[in-house]
């Protein structure tokens, strides 16, 4: 969650290899589900710590630092919702027409075009 990628963490002594991991991830659901939500925060700890060197940035390394911040903005919204490229909104909707002394409905669903 701070921010370590997993490659490296795999390559400590008393870790398991990234293969292992993987098969983990694969087969376990919940194992899978906290690997994504450290990846998320591990997001937006990219994003912190971008911000702060993006402050103290100056002409010299400028270019690095826009090149990071936009690598690491890319991955944020992968991983984080409201940083996405796209919005969704879905309606579900119906409309029902009835007319006088007429026993036939027409129901209109609104989300079928």
């Amino acid at each position: 969650m701070n921010g370590t990628p997993l490659t490296t963490i795999c390559q400590a002594k008393d870790s398991p290899s990234l293969s292992k991991v993987y098969e983990w991830i694969r087969t376990n659901k919940s194992f899978a589900s906290k690997i994504l939500q450290a990846r998320r925060v591990a997001a937006q700890t990219y994003l912190d710590k971008m911000i702060a060197e993006l402050e103290n940035a100056d002409n010299k390394n400028i270019m690095v630092v826009r090149e990071k911040l936009h690598h690491y903005r890319w991955m944020a919204s992968k991983l984080i919702a409201i940083y996405g490229d796209k919005q969704e909104v879905k309606v579900d909707q119906k409309i029902e027409i009835t007319w006088n002394g007429d026993e036939e409905k027409k129901v209109i669903d609104v989300t079928e075009s």
